[in-house]
Formats: structure tokens, C-alpha cells, sequence
């Protein structure tokens, strides 16, 4: 069964599950958190690196094969039904993926002019601050 370069797996909580590691902040050695794809209802979600681990999450072979006899077979076929889908689920994931990047790019143009802004307020504060202070001092003098 071949499956890379996406991990297939199982998850306690979300089911059966895809991390994509042609999407950059999956790559192996980055940091951040991971970006996976629930099969059961199609939605990305965001996963700390830390807590990919078993029992959690198991990889998607391993978990069929951990079933008892009887259920290998059902767990087998609803791993392989879901891996035939592969190309629709690469096309939800890389839209998610783009929608979550897109987001995060305007949030951070937002919170840069609200920088921008700030610091030119400062500035204009300092400038009427300094202008005053200019004003009063001659005053004083005489």
C-alpha cells in the first residue's frame, strides 16, 4: 500500500485522518503546528507537533492491523474506500490550506498598520509634546 508523500492515520478523536506533507508547514523539521484533514467531515484542523504521537494518533496500516479479527477487514476497506478519494481530499486540504494562509496574511497586514498607525500617533504626540515644551521654555526665561 503505498501512501506517502501523504500520512495516512487514525485519531481516538477525529477518526481517520491525512497529513499532507507537501503543504510547507507539514515538512518534516519545520516548526509550528501541524495541519490535518478529518476524512469524516472534510475539515483541516491544526494539531501541535508534540502531541502527534500514539496512542492519539496511529498510523493507518498499523491501526488496521491492531483491529481484532473481525473488524481488520471492515477497518481495511474503509481505510482503502477513503484512499481512493485521495484526489478530492488533496483538493479540500489545499484550498483550506490556501483560506488559512489568506487569513493569516491579512491579519498580519491588519496588525502591521495598526503598528504603522500607533507609531505615527506617538510620533504626532512627541512632535505637540516637543512644540510645548519649546513654547513654555522661552516663557520661563524671562
Amino acid at each position: 500500500m503505498s501512501i506517502s508523500p501523504q500520512w495516512w492515520g487514525y485519531s481516538t478523536e477525529h477518526g481517520w485522518v491525512i497529513l499532507d506533507r507537501e503543504i510547507p508547514v507539514n515538512s518534516p523539521g519545520m516548526r509550528g503546528d501541524l495541519l490535518f484533514f478529518r476524512c469524516r467531515d472534510g475539515k483541516a484542523f491544526h494539531l501541535k507537533r508534540e502531541q502527534w504521537r500514539r496512542p492519539a494518533y496511529q498510523y493507518a496500516p498499523n491501526y488496521v492491523n491492531a483491529q481484532p479479527p473481525s473488524m481488520t477487514a471492515v477497518a481495511g476497506a474503509e481505510l482503502q474506500a477513503l484512499m481512493q478519494r485521495w484526489p478530492e481530499f488533496q483538493l479540500d486540504i489545499r484550498r483550506q490550506h490556501q483560506e488559512i494562509a489568506d487569513e493569516r496574511e491579512a491579519e498580519l497586514r491588519a496588525e502591521g498598520k495598526r503598528a504603522k498607525s500607533k507609531a505615527e500617533e506617538i510620533k504626532k504626540q512627541r512632535v505637540a509634546t516637543e512644540g510645548l515644551r519649546l513654547a513654555v521654555a522661552p516663557k520661563l526665561d524671562k
